[in-house]
């Protein structure tokens, strides 16, 4: 009987062979990764054919970045399980390490394959100050900090307030808004237009997300601490809302009004497209990331203007009025509308900014030098915080300590 440790061993063995194949490969390519993350596993059992050794042996020969992965992922699995275990036993995370232990115990005791846990402690230390996260870790374990969910605050223009935690359904005129589907749509029931343009807010808090419909049948994802201004029903002119935070927006076509996203200091201008457009204001810089169509960005202070094609990222801060534009990875910047979160050689520091906004914590930094470390990642939203955590400190560089809501990250 395959054992939970054995599928959790392999699957993230995949993914550390993957990573270091190619980030984006193509199927063929994906397939041969998935073989050798098998073979591997394997072998670390001695269960090898001759035919399978002499495929993985052609493998790690075929450049060096493969027998450097390989020997890595070959270290002794006991050594580097021990010394796993001896700190973070010596890091005293009282109530959470008392959790991972007694799953480890119970785990014991049904008589899984220990040898499988010490090779999964090799396979995750294997990846170093580079760590690719991984989501597959039990998800049985109990932990302190949950993750955000829907939750949001919508301000009519009549000044009432309604939790959408809750299912509500108001009427404003002609319009009928509802979050019956967990996501707040405005429709038009009637052909009345108004004569004057009215403003709703909703407002989503620390630990929350929303997703919006508005009249024009434009989709917005809207991440955490994040507010947006909008008219319940645009007007014959262009269509503006305004935005603080982050928000990824799928605008609906139509040439002749334009979609107008207003955010502090800047513009972001389109006919039809999908972005995202990441405006915190402790960050003092816009930026947009354009995934399809165009869009053009200008701002109010330096008279900066630029047109962006699919692919391309603008950045302005707001400070120094200094700007990039570059080609980028799209997902990295829109992955968290579909629940992940995605890093790519990012700093410690980035991350645990995100992590705060989503979890809802205050981090606080013992040694500034670890704010600099960097990390790369793909991993679920919705696991909660311990099991991040977790596998960052698994590179011996950092350790965590969690009170109440308070987070102090320290160098090891």
């Amino acid at each position: 009987m395959v054992t939970k440790f054995k599928v959790f061993v392999t699957l993230f063995l995949r993914k550390a062979v993957i990573v270091h194949v190619n980030v984006k490969m193509k199927m063929k390519d994906l397939n041969s990764g998935f073989k050798i993350a098998d073979l591997i596993v394997k072998r670390l059992e001695n269960r090898l054919t001759e035919e399978e050794y002499q495929y993985l042996e052609e493998w790690k020969q075929a450049n060096k970045k493969n027998a450097i992965l390989f020997q890595k992922l070959s270290m002794d699995p006991q050594k580097q399980y021990l010394d796993r275990e001896s700190r973070l036993e010596k890091s005293n995370k009282s109530a959470n390490w008392g959790k991972i232990q007694d799953k480890i115990k119970k785990d014991k005791v049904r008589k899984l394959n220990m040898n499988f846990l010490k090779i999964a402690a090799v396979l995750i230390l294997a990846i170093g100050s580079t760590l690719f996260f991984s989501n597959l870790l039990d998800n049985n374990v109990s932990n302190v900090i949950n993750p955000g969910k829907q939750q949001a605050i919508l301000i009519t223009s009549d000044g009432e307030r309604y939790e959408l935690d809750e299912e509500v359904t108001i009427k404003d005129g002609a319009v009928f808004i509802s979050n019956k589907t967990q996501e707040l749509i405005y429709q038009k029931k009637s052909n009345i237009t108004k004569s004057q343009l009215t403003y709703n807010t909703i407002i989503i808090p620390l630990g929350g997300e929303y997703k919006l419909t508005l009249m024009d049948g434009t989709r917005i994802w809207l991440n955490s601490n994040s507010k947006l201004r909008f008219p319940s029903e645009f007007g014959s002119g262009i269509r503006k809302v305004e935005l603080k935070g982050e928000a990824f927006f799928e605008v609906a076509k139509d040439s002749v009004h334009p979609f107008v996203v207003d955010v502090n200091k800047a513009q972001v201008r389109v006919l039809g497209t999908s972005f995202n457009v990441n405006a915190y204001s402790d960050l003092n810089e816009i930026v947009t990331t354009l995934v399809e169509g165009k869009v053009e960005v200008s701002d109010t202070l330096f008279g900066n203007k630029v047109k962006l094609l699919p692919n391309e990222q603008y950045r302005f801060n707001e400070s120094t009025g200094k700007t990039i534009k570059q080609i980028v990875d799209t997902e990295i910047y829109t992955a968290w509308k579909d629940g992940r979160f995605v890093f790519e050689n990012e700093s410690l520091e980035d991350i645990m900014t995100r992590l705060s906004r989503w979890y809802n914590v205050e981090v606080s930094f013992i040694n500034e030098s670890v704010k600099k470390l960097r990390f790369s990642g793909d991993l679920t939203r919705y696991d909660n915080i311990d099991q991040i955590l977790e596998l960052i400190e698994i590179t011996q560089k950092v350790k965590f300590t969690i009170k109440d809501r308070n987070l102090l990250v320290e160098e090891v």
